[in-house]
């Protein structure tokens, strides 16, 4: 069950509609011009990544027969080629218990969103704070952080409330999230849609070539 909440936000996250716009800011225009090659590489993970990069990152995911069954499904129907894998600590309860401590500490969980197994989206739940409140009163405290580690735009920069905040560049755009604790929802900006309804289009076309009345 605590899988399933982590792919369904993390999917909602990819899917979510961008956040108001300025009346100066045209509809889907980037705020920031940054390419997919500068997006922030958080803890090793990089979007684009391809398997024989991203499964080192994660020792023994690459011997999990169930990790190499997704890996090896087709980009067919009803997917095709869209794939989600949750990794928690060793320490829990779920299925697919890679991460290491010492690279990976102070994170509950890391979603990887492929398609044709490679990295097109990346959600990280960091660990909550069971002995403090919650020590974030607004989200530019946790944009500074990432504004200052990865080389990214400063608070004006992005389109915020309080508790969630959106960076839209040209090759990638960051959500962050401070609700109860730090979440980051970096994705690609490749139509990996687009893909994925011309090959589902082809599959319509081949029934209809295959049915006979």
């Amino acid at each position: 069950m605590t899988r399933i909440l982590f792919v369904s936000l993390f999917t909602a996250a990819l899917t979510m509609t961008a956040l108001s716009q300025t009346q100066n800011q045209p509809e889907n225009t980037p705020v920031c011009s940054l390419s997919l090659s500068q997006a922030p590489v958080i803890r090793g993970i990089r979007l684009g990544m391809k398997p024989d990069e991203w499964l080192k990152l994660f020792p023994g995911s690459a011997q999990d027969e169930k990790i190499k069954a997704i890996l090896d499904q087709p980009p067919t129907y009803p997917r095709y080629g869209v794939k989600n894998i949750t990794f928690f600590p060793s320490n829990s309860q779920n299925q697919f218990n890679y991460l290491p401590g010492e690279e990976f500490s102070g994170i509950n969980s890391v979603s990887l969103l492929l398609f044709d197994n490679q990295i097109i989206g990346i959600s990280i739940f960091y660990a909550p704070y069971p002995d403090i409140d919650n020590p974030w009163d607004d989200v530019a405290q946790l944009i500074t952080i990432f504004s200052e580690t990865f080389n990214l735009p400063q608070v004006s920069a992005w389109n915020k409330g309080v508790a969630r905040a959106e960076l839209k560049c040209a090759g990638f755009e960051l959500i962050l999230d401070v609700n109860n604790r730090p979440a980051a929802f970096l994705n690609s900006q490749f139509d990996f849609r687009q893909i994925t309804r011309q090959r589902a289009e082809a599959d319509k076309q081949k029934g209809r070539a295959a049915f006979k009345p």
